[in-house]
């Protein structure tokens, strides 16, 4: 399609997180909303009247009436694949909101559907695109790390209730954990690349579903942890990265970037000024965040937008999108690993290049 050019959207699932889509799709100027979808009467009249376009009740009207170009699954994650392939099979691209797919047999035939009809079909990796991963994306490009030495992952759920306690999460295969664990899982796999060996050990609760997960992997740019826990308190998202010449830590929760640096000079010297250097961070962070929200240059999900951007620039110019089916299939072979209740099971390979 030439730059001139805007390509036709339409958003199948219209809860809270369509919201969050059509508000940054009005931004991208290579896209256009044209329709919505969702069983629900209601959720499908309010997202209509809300982005004045056409709404419908299931996706084979939407395909056949608006034909889009674009097609977004919003919907829960059981339902992804088989709309996703619908959506495929019409003659369009798909945008999936995390995880691509409930299981690999799932993903990868999304992934062997698009390639044979030539489309694109990709996974809303979102916080792999927030400002601060973004920085710090940065400072690995640019050797300011050295040489990748490691990586360490942390996630724990939220409090009861709220979003939390949506039914559909209680439903997953892998229960509530089962919407958090890919998250983690593609931080991994973009900052380790394709992955070798993956072992995991993992503890369940009443009702059979993982609680606690430990995993280790071993990717072509190094080895990594993933640590989930469903009871940890305080909820906590952050990463630690490992350099030969620097370490950062990054606070997906608080949107911080700290920076580790060997300390050269007399033993008291090198114990306090550490302190003294990650207290100064952690306030300028807070002053940046502060100003950046007041002022309206970042909103809530600042990375789903970036990461809108981005596909839609690439989509435009006939580039490979920023995350690619494959990647998006690992993450769904990462999670099926992490949430099997067969916590001592063989390793496996997940993703390994050649």
């Amino acid at each position: 399609m030439g730059l001139s050019s805007r390509m036709s959207v339409a958003l199948v699932g219209c809860g809270r997180i369509a919201q969050i889509h059509q508000q940054y799709l009005a931004a991208v100027p290579e896209a256009e909303l044209v329709a919505v979808c969702d069983a629900d009467a209601r959720a499908r009249t309010t997202m209509s009247g809300r982005a004045a376009v056409p709404a419908y009740a299931t996706i084979e009207e939407l395909l056949r009436c608006a034909s889009p170009q674009v097609v977004h699954i919003l919907t829960p994650p059981p339902t992804h694949a088989p709309l996703a392939l619908q959506a495929l099979e019409a003659g369009a691209h798909v945008f999936i909101e995390k995880p691509m797919a409930i299981d690999s047999r799932e993903a990868e035939t999304l992934v062997v559907t698009a390639r044979r009809l030539g489309l694109i079909v990709t996974a809303d990796h979102n916080r792999w695109f927030d400002p601060v991963m973004r920085r710090a994306r940065a400072l690995i490009d640019e050797g300011q790390l050295g040489t990748l030495t490691g990586v360490d992952i942390f996630q724990s759920a939220g409090g009861e209730g709220g979003e939390g306690s949506l039914a559909w999460k209680a439903a997953l295969p892998g229960g509530p954990m089962h919407d958090i664990a890919p998250h983690p899982a593609y931080m991994l796999r973009h900052l380790l690349g394709a992955l070798g060996m993956v072992e995991v050990v993992t503890e369940l609760d009443e009702a059979g579903h993982v609680s606690e997960a430990r995993l280790v992997a071993r990717g072509e740019r190094g080895a990594g942890t993933i640590t989930l826990s469903m009871r940890a308190r305080p909820a906590g998202n952050w990463l630690r990265i490992f350099g030969s010449a620097a370490s950062i830590e990054v606070n997906l929760n608080h949107m911080t970037l700290l920076r580790y640096r060997e300390q050269r000079g007399n033993k008291l010297v090198g114990k306090i000024r550490p302190n003294l250097e990650v207290a100064w961070q952690l306030v300028s962070e807070t002053a940046r965040n502060g100003v950046d929200f007041v002022t309206g240059r970042q909103r809530f999900y600042p990375g789903m937008g970036a990461h809108l951007r981005e596909f839609y620039r690439c989509l435009s110019r006939e580039l490979p999108p920023p995350v690619s089916a494959e990647e998006a299939r690992d993450v769904v072979i990462l999670c099926e690993r992490i949430l099997s209740p067969l916590g001592a099971a063989p390793a496996v390979r997940v993703g390994v290049a050649g």
